[in-house]
């Protein structure tokens, strides 16, 4: 399934590819411009993952032709149309592209540039000509990923399953306080994967959405990130729990009401309610007789603070959130 769909995401963008080319050269013949086809390559080369990185990089190339064009006048000038003046002129380009971090813009402007030295010649017009051909490329380069869709399906998707991965990890480690076994612990390999392909999603989503402030997925995703860690210095006290204390029933009793109760608009707030519960129980049972039973339950405890903590987590991310935010991502008036 995975494969096919990257097939066919592949194929999208080659006949959109093949297809901006084509229009670029055919609207730079119908004008009647030299080197018609270096339209369809400034197109190729302008085509990039999202908007904002379309838009960054056409925004940059015509400061950079131009200043690629005042550094090709003054080495045809100084050396003649010779292969040394085209040297001449690499050096100082390549070594400006470079310092402005602008090197993908390097191979665009001198194939511009090479059209004067075949002319031998940066009259006006073929200047004018050249910069045509960048505005044609860059143009319909611009107007072909405007179509970019922004992709908040796939987003609400990722969010979906990450949090459907935090549950099954919350009952593991249930499972694990309750078993007291090494073959409970969770696993967090699924969990680590859908948190990165998620914060690539946000991220593309944010620069494709021009218009839109979709901060709130990079929030929810940094939120469920720093609760992955919490639950990781979780697993920690779990590979120091050896025995049962009274209390570890209830924290797996506890972490189960979690598991069950997750989800993106929970604010968290009651289950902080009943967390005050159990740290004011656990602060009025009896002290630990041994040694044993002193470790297990500092161990216990460890679990449980970090537990509260995964759950503050989430509180704080819903009190940073506007009534706005609330209405639209939350369902709330």
């Amino acid at each position: 399934m995975r494969l096919k769909t990257l097939l066919k995401s592949a194929g999208i963008k080659a006949v959109k590819a093949a297809a901006g080319a084509c229009a670029a050269i055919a609207l730079a013949l119908a004008l009647g411009l030299q080197y018609p086809t270096a339209a369809g390559i400034i197109t190729l080369l302008s085509l990039q993952e999202t908007k904002r990185e379309t838009l960054i990089t056409a925004g940059r190339r015509i400061p950079i032709f131009l200043a690629a064009t005042a550094i090709a006048f003054f080495s045809f000038q100084l050396l003649g149309y010779t292969v040394a003046a085209l040297g001449v002129y690499l050096l100082a380009f390549v070594t400006l592209c470079h310092t402005f971090s602008a090197a993908a813009d390097i191979a665009m402007c001198s194939v511009l540039v090479t059209h004067y030295w075949v002319e031998r010649s940066m009259a006006l017009g073929l200047i004018g000509n050249e910069l045509l051909l960048l505005v044609i490329g860059a143009g319909i380069g611009i107007l072909l990923n405007l179509f970019l869709p922004v992709g908040l399906h796939a987003i609400r998707k990722a969010q979906g399953e990450i949090d459907s991965a935090i549950c099954r990890v919350l009952d593991q480690i249930a499972d694990a306080i309750q078993g007291h076994t090494v073959s409970h612990l969770p696993k967090f390999s699924e969990l680590e994967r859908l948190l990165e392909q998620a914060r690539a999603q946000a991220n593309r989503a944010a620069d494709n959405a021009l218009t839109l402030d979709l901060n709130y997925y990079r929030e929810y995703i940094d939120m469920r990130t720093n609760q992955f860690l919490v639950l990781q210095r979780i697993q920690i006290g779990l590979l120091r729990l050896n025995g049962a204390p009274s209390q570890a029933e209830q924290i797996a009793v506890f972490l189960r009401r979690i598991s069950s109760t997750f989800g993106e608009s929970n604010n968290a707030a009651a289950l902080l309610d009943d967390a005050n519960k159990i740290r004011a129980e656990f602060r009025a049972s009896e002290l630990p007789r041994t040694r044993e039973e002193f470790e297990d339950r500092a161990a216990l405890l460890h679990i449980f603070n970090e537990l509260e903590h995964f759950l503050l987590l989430k509180s704080t991310f819903a009190q940073s959130l506007t009534p706005e935010q609330r209405a639209r991502y939350w369902n709330e008036s």
